[in-house]
This record gives C-alpha cells, structure tokens and sequence, in this order.
C-alpha cells in the first residue's frame, strides 16, 4: 500500500506545478523543477494539457529536455514537438546523443524535418545524417555514431593522448574500437588494455578480433537476443561491407526489450501498441473501437451457432448453464498456448525446435487438461441433472474444444508470423473467436446427436 511519504513529491509537485501553471509563476517552476526526479516529471506532463505541457517542458534545464522529451507518452510527445520552435528542436538536437537525435528528427514534420536535414548537410560532427537511411526498429536505427575508433596504424601511446584530451571519451563508447583503411572493422579493447599495454607496442597485440558485430539492417529484436548470447554490454554495428557504423550499449537493449515486451502484451488484448494510461479519453476509445468491433463479429457469429441448435435448447434447457463453461475452459486454455507461443517466438526458441512437435505437445495438453476438467464438470453435471448423458457430453466437448484451443493456440500466432505480421498482434481476439464458436458448436451438436 502505499504511503503518505510515497505519494508526497508527486503530490508536491503537481500543487507547485499548479501554482506555477495558473498564477504565472515561470520562476517558480524553474527553481523547483530541478528538484524533482525524471520519472515525477514525465508522468506530470503525461497529465497536463498541451499549453500546460509546453510550459513545464520550457521550464525544464536543456540537458535534462531530451530524456523527459523521449520518455514522454506517445501523444505528449505528438503534443509538444510540433509546438516547439525550430530553435528549441535544434537545440535538442545538438545536445542529444546521435541514436536520440534521429528519433527526434523522424518524427518531424515535411518542411521542419527538410530544414534540419539541410542545417546537418551543412555541418554533421556526430555523424546523424547517415543514421537517417536505417529503420528505426533495426540495429542501424538504435545505434549512436559517438564511439572511440582508430586506424590500426596508430601506436598505443598515440591513442593514449588522445583519450585523455578527449573530455566526451568516458560517455562515447565501453570499448575502443580498430579499424583497417577502409574503416571496416579489425577488432577492440578496453580501456584497461590500452592503460597496461606498452607504448609503442602495436594495437594487434592487444585488440581482440574476435568482437560479434550487428548488421545495421538486423531488426532489434535480433539484436536483442544477440546481446542476451553473448552477456554483452555494447556492440559494434557494421554495414554489408564490414564498415563500422557504431555501437548499439545494453542500456539500448533494455529500452528495446522493455518497449517489445510492453507491445507484445499490449497487443495481445487488441489495444493500440502506443497507449498510454494517461491518453485523453477520445484516443483511448478511438484506440480501442476496431478490436472491439472484431470482436463483436466474433461474438454475431457465436451466438449464430447457438441459434442453429435452438430446437434441443428448448428441449433441453439445462444445456444453457453449461455453454459458458464449455466456451470459457476454451478461451483460457487457449490464452495458455497463445502466451507459450508468443514468448517462443520472441525469444527466438522456434529456431531449435521442430514446430509440429510444438503444435503436437500443445494439443495433447490441451487434451489431457480437457478431459480431465470434463469429468469434473461431468460428474456435477450428471448429479445435479440425474442426467448421466449430459455428463458425457460435456466430457467430450470439453476434451474435443481444449484440443482446439491448443491447435490454435500455437496455429495462430504462427500463421500471423508466416503473414509478415506481429503473432501478438490480437490473436487473443481468433483464439477466443475460435473456441467460443467451435465450443459451442460441438457441445450443442453432441447433445442434438445423442440426447434428443
């Protein structure tokens, strides 16, 4: 639970913010802000209207704008950039590292992003422009250009001084990276290497060739699990050629491992992959109505199996208590092959197994768990009817439905994939469709057969 000592800096500042906000009070704001964590900001703003996130966000020290800016929600973001002048956007641009500049210029709109890219055509110290061409969900689209890199013909003390007159080189790179002529990629060191070895010994004695590297056009959920193999901390990333490009730090792969996971869930309920819980109510239901409406068709085409057997309803009324059960075992046990499929996938377990074997495992679980839930609800169906046929029944229909939830469990998201298309995205909308509608359609067939 809890605690008033919890609640009390966000408290604090939303009644400081408010004062500020509505008395005018800039100086206010500007002498308190820089109290206040990173976290108790972002969420503020999250819950400000836009003239009022636009006023804290100016009131923000500059090198603390581009991480509140980027950690913002998606509409907060959509907010503010276009309310900001191109001064403050250059700004930002100037003082981001290369990997979180280029996030910021993509989101730019036709003319003020054709003006930045003018401004870096004219002077590009970090190296943004190149990053442009790559996607940003890949490996070239996470990777910042700010590294420790030499030729190999340079001599250890040569990048000792160089280092150390270097005020940016401990925030650049983990490791110093060695290039040929070509600027392709020879091999690295660490800093500690570069401090023991001798001074006028030669770089190949000390690098280590055997670095893994990132293709720049590896989608980042590749790359994430490269990293996760090699328990690394930072990674070069190179072009078809071999050309270093960058490097892609653990911080990098945590935002995308966190930022996959949350859409992947997120997905999975059929809600819109940039929801935030502070959105305005109009987009959340905007957000929210297309998956709703599958899932009413879905629901049409349920309740039209269940008018097919409207005749051994009327005869058998006490069919109608069971149907929910029948459709709900369904859905969960599919839900529990969907999340096993669907963590598979993203962790990239589908490339060491056989997929029938997987399909097969699922479907005999979903079996199993069927017919053992089917006898339970049997035997309470069959005492609390005198009905030992409706028991039955129900032990085949559950046995039969589960064994579909755990084809489809695993089908689905599979088939989703095949179709270039995200597995999470609402396949717990045809998972439950499918087993509401075959649910339905086996169990009220199964007593028209056998017990009218």
């Amino acid at each position: 639970m809890m605690t008033d000592k919890t609640k009390k800096p966000l408290d604090t500042l939303k009644d400081r913010l408010r004062d500020a906000l509505f008395g005018n009070g800039k100086t206010l704001l500007a002498e308190f802000l820089p109290k206040v964590g990173d976290d108790e900001v972002i969420h503020t703003i999250d819950s400000l209207s836009p003239k009022q996130k636009l006023i804290v966000f100016r009131a923000l020290q500059p090198k603390r704008k581009v991480k509140i800016l980027l950690d913002l929600s998606d509409y907060s973001f959509q907010m503010l950039l276009p309310r900001l002048t191109f001064d403050e956007i250059w700004e930002l641009i100037s003082k981001a590292q290369s990997d979180d500049a280029v996030d910021i210029i993509q989101w730019l709109d036709g003319p003020r992003h054709k003006k930045v890219v003018d401004r870096l055509k004219e002077s590009d110290p970090d190296g943004i422009l190149p990053l442009l061409v790559f996607d940003e969900h890949t490996a070239g689209g996470r990777m910042k250009t700010e590294i420790l890199k030499y030729r190999q013909d340079r001599t250890v003390d040569d990048i000792r001084q160089e280092v150390v007159k270097d005020p940016k080189a401990r925030s650049k790179s983990h490791y110093i990276y060695i290039t040929d002529e070509n600027d392709e990629l020879i091999g690295r060191f660490s800093p500690i290497r570069l401090i023991q070895a001798s001074g006028e010994g030669s770089l190949i004695e000390i690098l280590d060739p055997t670095v893994v590297s990132l293709p720049a056009d590896m989608d980042q959920e590749e790359a994430a699990l490269v990293f996760d193999e090699e328990g690394a901390i930072e990674l070069p990333v190179v072009n078809r050629k071999g050309k270093l490009l960058g490097v892609i730090t653990a911080d990098d792969i945590f935002a995308v491992m966190e930022e996959e996971h949350s859409e992947d869930v997120i997905r999975l309920a059929g809600v819109h992959e940039d929801a935030n819980i502070s959105d305005p109510i109009w987009l959340s239901a905007r957000r929210r109505i297309p998956w709703l409406a599958v899932n009413m068709v879905t629901a049409l085409l349920a309740a039209s199996v269940i008018g097919l057997f409207r005749g051994t309803i009327e005869q058998i009324v006490i069919l109608a208590a069971f149907m929910p059960i029948i459709a709900g075992m369904g859905g969960n046990a599919g839900q529990q092959s969907l999340a096993i499929a669907v963590r598979a996938m993203a962790l990239g377990e589908f490339q060491h197994l056989r997929t029938y074997k997987v399909i097969m495992k699922e479907v005999a679980v979903g079996s199993l768990n069927g017919f053992l839930a089917g006898v339970i609800v049997g035997i309470v169906a069959s005492v609390f009817t005198g009905n030992a046929g409706i028991g039955a029944v129900i032990v085949m229909a559950m046995t039969m439905n589960l064994f579909a939830a755990g084809l489809v469990g695993v089908a689905i998201p599979l088939s989703m994939r095949a179709m270039k298309t995200d597995p999470a995205l609402a396949s717990t909308v045809f998972v439950s469709a499918v087993t509401d509608i075959f649910g339905f359609f086996v169990f009220l067939g199964l007593a028209t057969v056998l017990l009218v």
